[in-house]
């Protein structure tokens, strides 16, 4: 398991909680995100690579409000002798009392079976929206925060066409057209940091009249 892979761990109880983390985040060497409840879940959830979520202590519909919310990553069910409840399709189950060593090996199971990530070509670049990751074909990477992989997700999906700013504010943001804010402007100034051989002239990330769009190649 490398570094890269993100795991969102969502359990009630707070000591259990740090001490998964712990283990998964030192001794397993991945990347971990904490949540005390479904509701707790932060937007960038959809970025994560597996979902741990203890049964105990949260909403029996847990599991399905989290795939109603785009979570796609494979769920790791923790549970007691009473197993998955109903409604709930989890990848994989494990009962408690929770052995740390056993946990390790079912998150590398899950992060096996991934395929091999899509991604959107642009320019040098492969974007994974999922893995919140810019690649190079000759190796190397960048990573991008959740609101600037939105941006790129946005734009990607408009195959080239301008997307307005105000439906950018809207989808990325939830800001409504009357909202004044210098937000979007800010963050499209970070990406093309990031993704752009000459930021002052920018060839992928282009401005147009009123929005913005990716010049796929």
């Amino acid at each position: 398991m490398g570094g890269s892979s993100r795991i969102l761990l969502i359990i009630a109880d707070p000591m259990l909680r740090q001490t998964v983390a712990e283990h998964l985040g030192g001794p397993a060497g991945l990347a971990v995100t904490e949540a005390g409840s479904v509701a707790e879940v932060p937007a960038t959830a959809i970025g994560h690579d597996v979902v741990v979520i203890d049964q105990d202590g949260l909403a029996p519909d847990s599991c399905r409000i989290l795939r109603e919310a785009g979570v796609a990553a494979p769920l790791l069910l923790l549970c007691g002798p009473g197993g998955a409840p109903p409604g709930c399709v989890a990848d994989a189950v494990l009962a408690k009392p929770l052995r740390l060593g056993g946990l390790a090996a079912r998150v590398a199971e899950l992060l096996a079976r991934r395929p091999a990530p899509a991604g959107l070509r642009l320019g040098p670049w492969l974007f994974q929206a999922e893995r919140r990751l810019l690649s190079r074909a000759g190796g190397g990477g960048v990573r991008l925060t959740g609101k600037e992989a939105a941006i790129l997700d946005r734009l990607g999906r408009a195959n080239g066409q301008v997307v307005p700013r105000e439906i950018l504010l809207e989808e990325v943001w939830g800001y409504s057209a009357a909202i004044a804010t210098h937000t979007l402007e800010t963050h499209i100034y970070r990406l093309r940091r990031k993704i752009e051989s000459e930021p002052a002239a920018a060839g992928l990330l282009v401005t147009e009249s009123g929005g913005y769009r990716l010049a796929l190649l």
